[in-house]
């Protein structure tokens, strides 16, 4: 579709967002819908089961219960409600701190109330290992079968993490392990349709970091392997579970190394043991700056592949300050225990695309952004030229256009649409002449390497 009709087809949604928008006041106005301060302000009501049970606390505990709500994950309720021993009725589980807590008890505690002749009744209270709730999760690990209770848990200080698994048998909550972790997920990484729980702890002493797994065994909850990593760090910032090639699981766990940089861990398995490639040795590694912001582990090819990312001068910022530096990311899969890389790219943070390098552009072609223009060039690089984009070799360029820019949208009207956003629209320049040649990139290949983020 060329710019022209895309633009008519804007203006003509503007319309109608604008006379839907319109009708919708001219209801609100209209008192049709009840709009009052007080209605709006008023706290949800509890429901009748959370009402029971928040009751049967305060018999319990008595007056001045403080309920905590879990921070993050699927359960973020102050009760979370759920069939844990898998007998007729549901079981509760409530956090809360009560201002009855003598002197050097635990705050925050954990109440399991269970259904007696159809009514919540309290069963077992327990201290618990933090003093903030972050997630509460409900797993089968392994082959064994039991429901186990995973709960995570962070220190006052907010750096330090806790998690406890319980089994809940006899109307008693058993603890099978507790642990100070820094990373925690729950993903079938040795292939064999059951999930595992896989753990990464920091040790403060050693300044080094370690990945655990665990499931259900015959003899009961068990540590099945652990590997040392390579990141040596407490801070890591994000963990994706995928895949790398021949149908291998893995957790891609991305670190931050401090002073701008980061990198990442592979953990994958075979055999039942934990494996995690020399990243230092590798030098996988990434840099932030004002034109590279922190680039994470993602499917960049869209084969159904995670990639790691790692950051390389573009040719010609070699000799410019780091500020000033513009950076390629070159992106690796793990292959016999250790990364090879796959592709070569350009990656914008700001205008939020990517485009794989093919080969033969790879060591001679860089990138020159023109924020005027919300532009970035793409030259053949010459030593000599150096980035003076007058008398460079230009190849082509991608302009980004805002969809409410009407005199952008005007004027991009001749360039070769590629693709959309929302908000943004994608379209491309390219030059031919002897300085091109055969770097000129098919319509194929900008189909392929073209990547939208």
């Amino acid at each position: 579709m060329n710019y022209a009709l895309k633009f008519g087809v804007v203006k003509m949604l503007k319309k109608i967002i604008a006379f839907m928008l319109a009708g919708i006041m001219s209801v609100l106005m209209s008192g049709c819908m009840d709009t009052s301060v007080e209605n709006m302000l008023s706290p949800p009501k509890l429901l009748d089961e959370q009402n029971e049970i928040y009751n049967e606390l305060i018999k319990s505990v008595g007056q001045g219960v403080k309920l905590v709500y879990p921070r993050s994950g699927e359960y973020r309720s102050a009760f979370v409600i759920y069939d844990f021993d898998e007998e007729p009725g549901d079981e509760a589980l409530v956090f809360y701190e009560s201002k009855n807590t003598a002197a050097g008890e635990v705050a925050l505690r954990m109440r399991i109330f269970d259904k007696v002749d159809g009514k919540f009744e309290t069963v077992y209270d327990i201290a618990c290992a933090g003093s903030e709730v972050e997630r509460i999760r409900f797993e089968r690990l392994g082959k064994g079968g039991d429901i186990n209770i995973i709960v995570q848990y962070t220190l006052l200080n907010q750096t330090e993490k806790v998690f406890s698994v319980y089994k809940y048998e006899n109307h008693t909550p058993v603890e099978r392990y507790s642990s100070t972790y820094v990373c925690l997920d729950v993903f079938d990484i040795n292939g064999d349709g059951a999930d595992e729980l896989i753990t990464v702890n920091y040790d403060k002493t050693t300044q080094t970091s370690s990945a655990m797994m665990f499931a259900d065994e015959e003899e009961g909850f068990a540590k099945l392997s652990q590997t040392n990593l390579y990141g040596g760090t407490a801070d890591y910032i994000g963990v994706t579970a995928g895949m790398l090639s021949d149908d291998k699981a893995a957790l891609f766990l991305d670190y931050s190394k401090g002073s701008g940089q980061s990198g990442t861990d592979v953990i994958y398995c075979v055999s039942n043991k934990l494996y995690c490639p020399n990243s230092d040795n590798s030098n996988i590694v990434r840099v932030t700056n004002d034109y590279m912001s922190e680039i994470y582990c993602c499917d960049i090819d869209g084969d159904g592949l995670v990639e790691i990312p790692s950051t390389r001068i573009l040719p010609g910022y070699e000799t410019q300050s780091r500020n000033e530096q513009l950076y390629a990311v070159e992106w690796y899969t793990v292959a016999s225990n250790r990364f090879v890389l796959e592709h070569y790219s350009y990656f914008s943070n700001k205008y939020h695309f990517a485009l794989i390098f093919p080969s033969r552009w790879q060591g001679v072609v860089t990138a020159v952004p023109d924020f005027t223009r919300s532009e970035v060039v793409f030259i053949s690089y010459d030593e000599r030229m150096g980035l003076d984009l007058e008398n460079a070799a230009e190849i082509m360029r991608v302009r980004v256009v805002d969809k409410d820019d009407e005199r952008g949208l005007e004027d991009a009207k001749e360039l070769m649409f590629i693709g959309e956003t929302d908000e943004t629209y994608y379209c491309i320049a390219q030059q031919s002449g002897s300085g091109v040649g055969k770097l000129a990139l098919t319509e194929s290949e900008l189909k392929n390497c073209f990547k939208i983020l």
